[in-house]
């Protein structure tokens, strides 16, 4: 009777242990009280990379319009991603540069779609605005901080058929500056 108790534990002995002798086990990370968050702190997080399809999304615009990236399938986008609605009237200047080489700009930030439409009317801002409060669009391009919740400055060329061509992240680019980069990853030249 031992040896038919022993040899029903054994195997289920064996097949618990996963970890080897002399590693500790992984530890099992649970959020406070062992309940799962809801799905608005959920943080979902990514990057955009060159050569891949873009993420789409859909957000409110300063219009108040519900926009989504594949209503501007067949036309090259530059989504300028922004903390502050302000960090986009310097680009008032290059707007009409860049889409005389067939490129949309579309600047997108944290605010609302009240406060964007207001700088826009401010500013003469003659491109697209999009609202994106909770992060979530920026933070799948890459380009959001959930330590401090701010959408950090970025800039990710889509092509026409909606392929990522460039991608700048991390900082904010001079008018000029952003031209020629926008201007060679088009061209080469």
């Amino acid at each position: 009777m031992l040896w038919l108790t022993a040899a029903l534990v054994l195997p289920t002995t064996l097949e618990a242990q996963v970890v080897p002798k002399g590693q500790p086990p992984a530890p099992t990370v649970r959020p406070e009280g062992g309940v799962r968050p809801p799905a608005s702190q959920i943080r979902i997080s990514s990057r955009a990379y060159v050569g891949e399809a873009a993420p789409g999304f859909e957000l409110t615009s300063a219009t108040g319009a519900r926009v989504k990236l594949s209503r501007f399938r067949g036309d090259r986008v530059l989504l300028a991603f922004a903390d502050r609605r302000e960090a986009f009237t310097p680009y008032a200047a290059v707007a009409e540069s860049l889409r005389a080489q067939g490129v949309l700009l579309v600047g997108v930030c944290h605010g609302s779609p009240r406060s964007l439409r207001l700088i826009a009317e401010r500013d003469s801002l003659r491109f697209q605005l999009l609202s994106d409060p909770t992060g979530q669009v920026s933070a799948v391009y890459g380009a959001f901080d959930f330590a401090t919740s701010k959408t950090l400055p970025g800039y990710v060329l889509v092509s026409r058929q909606g392929i990522v061509r460039m991608v700048v992240l991390g900082q904010t680019l001079p008018p000029a500056d952003l031209l020629q980069f926008t201007r060679y990853a088009l061209t080469g030249m």
